[in-house]
């Protein structure tokens, strides 16, 4: 576990896709993980889940980096899992669906990120995601609509705000839901 840190500093704020997901699945574990709280090396669920991606779709491109700006000029980050370019599909692995809407957050803000750089598919459309369950042998197609575009907007301007919060969130009521979260030993412990 790394120490907590102060807020960040306003000109290193950056918004990446894990961080919109953590925040749609808890403000807490997004403010904590903003102050360079890391709990994931040492969880064995987290591990699984990386060994899962790593050793999944073997033959596809991996780890592709997106930046782009948010309208408001916050610096955005993203690195997708693996693309078929060629269909215009980014794919993300996952080890469960157990907490598939922070999945779908995460790679809707992928989506956002090439429609920012306005970049397309082959045909000029836009590009299409994909959650992949290797486990589970499921699949779970992904769009990014305008109503998405403006629920991210929002999803940044509140991650800003909790950037500057002096103390984490409260945490969640129902602990059961945080029993396989890497940061559950720290906010119940």
């Amino acid at each position: 576990m790394s120490a907590p840190n102060s807020a960040p500093p306003r000109s290193s704020f950056r918004v990446g896709g894990m961080l919109v997901g953590y925040y749609v699945l808890c403000p807490r574990k997004a403010w904590l993980s903003m102050r360079g709280l890391w709990m994931e090396q040492e969880s064995t669920t987290v591990a699984l889940g990386r060994q899962i991606d790593e050793n999944s779709y073997e033959r596809e491109q991996k780890e592709i980096m997106l930046t782009a700006e948010a309208p408001n000029g916050t610096p955005l980050i993203g690195k997708v899992d693996w693309a078929r370019l060629d269909a215009g599909v980014l794919h993300e692995t996952k080890k469960s669906p157990s907490a598939e809407e922070a999945h779908k957050w995460q790679l809707r803000f992928y989506l956002w990120l090439l429609a920012l750089n306005e970049v397309t598919g082959p045909q000029g459309e836009p590009f299409a995601g994909e959650l992949n369950y290797p486990k589970q042998r499921r699949t779970e197609d992904v769009r990014l609509t305008n109503a998405h575009t403006e629920r991210l907007q929002e999803i940044v301007q509140s991650l800003q705000a909790l950037s500057r919060q002096k103390s984490p969130p409260p945490r969640r009521e129902e602990r059961s839901f945080c029993q396989k979260c890497a940061f559950e030993e720290l906010c119940y412990g």
